[in-house]
């Protein structure tokens, strides 16, 4: 009893293998085949996932800026004549579980700029909007154009630098950028490259 227990386990085992080959050699054969009927499509396939992935333009070495850095939003080109109007409107989210002071200002004082509020007050998970426009000035200054660095400060410090440049015709002239606004919770694995290393102090000019 115990030999025809030990020849069936054995012939049992046998089968499996058996099994398992037939069906790896019929899987290579499926690849091989589609390989073979078309040389690029596996690798046309491939080089697409990557091309199409979110981090395709990245190197694999690129570090992102640090958390604590402001953040940018984009780059906004406005075009048109003298005397017309372009605006960029902030639908601003508050992300966070506390209500918000949100403030927006700008460090490039031009005449012509104005905000439809200074700030707004949200609370959690509320958004809200801001509109700030510009009216290109008559005559328009000569140069390449007017560039207008704007900061939204809230949980965090976020930028967006606008251009206005002269033009005969008006283009690209009303423009909605979305922001959203809160802490930073998940730990990158980038983060422990960073330490702080500060701005030298001002130095004395010799002869001033």
């Amino acid at each position: 009893m115990t030999e025809n227990s030990g020849i069936s386990s054995s012939a049992s085992l046998k089968a499996i293998a058996k099994l398992i080959e037939a069906s790896a050699k019929a899987g290579l054969g499926v690849l091989q085949s589609l390989y073979g009927a078309a040389p690029g499509s596996l690798t046309g396939i491939v080089d697409w996932a990557k091309s199409e992935s979110c981090g395709a333009g990245c190197g694999p070495c690129e570090i992102p800026p640090p958390c604590w850095m402001p953040r940018p939003l984009c780059d906004v080109v406005s075009h048109g004549k003298a005397g017309n109007t372009a605006s960029i409107t902030f639908e601003i989210t508050n992300q966070s579980m506390t209500t918000r002071v949100i403030s927006i200002f700008t460090t490039s004082p031009s005449t012509g700029l104005v905000f439809s509020a200074p700030q707004l007050t949200l609370s959690p998970m509320e958004a809200g909007s801001i509109e700030v426009t510009y009216t290109i000035p008559t005559p328009f200054p000569s140069g390449p154009g007017t560039e207008i660095l704007l900061w939204i400060q809230g949980c965090r410090l976020h930028f967006l630098r606008w251009k206005i440049n002269s033009s005969s015709i008006s283009g690209n002239t009303n423009y909605e950028v979305c922001v959203c606004d809160g802490p930073e919770y998940l730990h990158h694995w980038y983060d422990h490259f960073y330490c702080p290393r500060p701005c030298l102090p001002p130095q004395r000019v010799p002869g001033q």
